[in-house]
């Protein structure tokens, strides 16, 4: 393992190993190349693959060409060598229980690409709505003598009984043969309820195009005709993962399509650099699809939290003393405290790691009526009074009883100032760096009121110094100088 890179990969640290072996032959595309495509496509992979569990396909020796493909290991449980900070479930099966990995963050699966899991596979359902499925799927597979335009066509027919139905439909290309199309639900059916309705409609497109399609699963009967696989709807079956790769002769993935694409001549499937391109300039076009019972915190940021620390110094530095530039705050003297947005609650916590929502009752209102969940923030709980911070004003607040606590809270009002942000939207951002954090919490602040309010930043070193010299006259400490390419690093004096 020596002169092997250990990489960061949003505050998770993991070996990356044999990024030249080639894992796909005829096009020369190598593991680097699949790491890379896996951490870029994160964003909208991540949420189609949240809350479910996922078995693998490995293909740690390459995919093999067209004429002499090779095996894949197909993996369900995680077995030994997994880092600790991979999320994982259990299952019983009926040869025992199984813990397979459950992905929310980009090093998870930048850790799967590094052991060449190039299929992501899972269910239709998700841990936190009781196993009970999301979405309902059609897979539209060729028989023998047809292809992808055929598969596009009885897709269509699809659409036309789902549109009927009044029911959303997201087509996507499956990256080897044929076509998948999704439908959102509610997670009030069952698997079964769904594999039900999945069933009559493939029977319903077989006795109106008895030519074109078959919904049985007798292989010599689909010659010349389009399989509808209603199967997968099965608790216990699985299906390829909206942008996972494949393990195909040609490094293709399953691609979110538009239905103006479907029902065009020449349909393809993408590869992997094509599916980067559109989500570069198109974004997700499954992101209607799963709709999550509630966005929550990743996990890791639920509970007590390693606030970032800095570390003093007598003068204010350069602009290209860290890394992408330096950005300068105002350091308030008040009290350091991490926001947690939860979906039935908002938390408070100290530095000290000590629950301070219920001496912050105001504040953490606030939060909550402003703020989604799924967002943890950092910041500083003030007080001021008469132009200056007054410090005592915190101490008397967190010292008080309850009923002097509730006539404080109207004399003695707390603002919560806010200089980072550590999740979003249920993601967690601490591995981004610091100027698309900084981006990312300006868009959530526009609309703010009091007692929440964004720090005032600058990257201008002479405004930077003169804060340094003329703020502590309010009772502000000092300037914290921060760097534009830092990620997050809880308890580390980065800045």
């Amino acid at each position: 393992m020596v002169g092997t890179p250990l990489v960061e990969v949003d505050g998770r640290r993991l070996r990356l190993t044999n990024l030249d072996k080639v894992l796909y032959p005829e096009t020369g595309t190598t593991k680097g190349d699949v790491i890379h495509y896996y951490a870029t496509i994160a964003p909208a992979l991540l949420p189609h693959l949240t809350e479910r569990p996922v078995t693998r396909k490995r293909w740690p020796d390459g995919v093999g060409s067209a004429a002499a493909p090779i095996e894949a290991f197909f993996e369900k449980d995680l077995g030994m060598g997994v880092p600790d900070w991979v999320l994982r479930q259990t299952i019983l099966h009926s040869g025992g229980e199984k813990r397979y990995p459950v992905v929310t963050d980009r090093a998870t699966l930048v850790w799967l690409a590094q052991t060449a899991a190039l299929e992501l596979h899972v269910p239709q359902w998700r841990f936190d709505t009781d196993r009970r499925p999301t979405r309902m799927v059609l897979d539209f597979d060729p028989g023998q003598g047809t292809g992808l335009a055929e598969c596009a066509q009885v897709a269509l027919w699809a659409k036309a009984i789902l549109d009927d139905m009044g029911l959303a439909t997201f087509p996507v290309t499956s990256g080897n043969k044929g076509i998948h199309v999704y439908v959102p639900l509610d997670g009030r059916l069952s698997s079964d309820q769904v594999s039900d309705v999945a069933h009559e409609l493939a029977r319903a497109l077989e006795a109106d195009h008895p030519a074109e399609v078959i919904s049985t699963m007798p292989k010599e009967r689909r010659v010349g005709k389009v399989f509808i696989d209603w199967s997968q709807n099965n608790a216990k079956k699985t299906t390829i993962s909206p942008y996972s790769l494949r393990g195909t002769a040609r490094p293709f993935a399953a691609a979110p399509r538009s239905w103006n694409e479907i029902a065009a001549p020449g349909l393809t499937q993408l590869d992997f650099s094509e599916v980067l391109e559109r989500f570069d300039a198109m974004g997700d076009l499954l992101a209607a699809l799963d709709p999550s019972p509630a966005v929550r915190p990743p996990e890791l940021l639920r509970g007590q939290i390693d606030l970032a620390l800095a570390k003093a110094a007598e003068r204010v530095p350069e602009a290209a003393a860290l890394p992408g530039g330096s950005g300068y705050e105002p350091k308030l003297d008040g009290w350091r405290a991490a926001a947690v947005v939860d979906v039935d609650r908002v938390t408070l916590w100290s530095r000290q790691k000590t629950n301070l929502t219920e001496s912050f009752p105001d504040v953490a209102a606030a939060i909550a009526e402003q703020i989604e969940a799924g967002v943890v923030l950092d910041g500083e709980l003030v007080r001021w009074r008469d132009g200056r911070l007054d410090f005592d004003a915190l101490q008397r607040r967190f010292a008080s009883g309850k009923q002097r606590r509730r006539r404080l809270v109207d004399e003695e009002p707390i603002d919560f100032v806010v200089f980072d942000i550590l999740a979003a939207g249920g993601r967690d951002l601490r591995g981004l760096p610091y100027d698309e954090r900084r981006r990312a919490l300006e868009q959530l602040a526009v609309d703010w009121r009091p007692p929440l309010s964004l720090i005032d930043t600058t990257a201008d070193t002479a405004e930077g110094r003169r804060w340094f010299e003329e703020l502590p006259d309010r009772g502000i400490e000092g300037v914290v100088v921060k760097g534009g390419g830092q990620p997050y690093r809880g308890g580390q004096r980065d800045w």
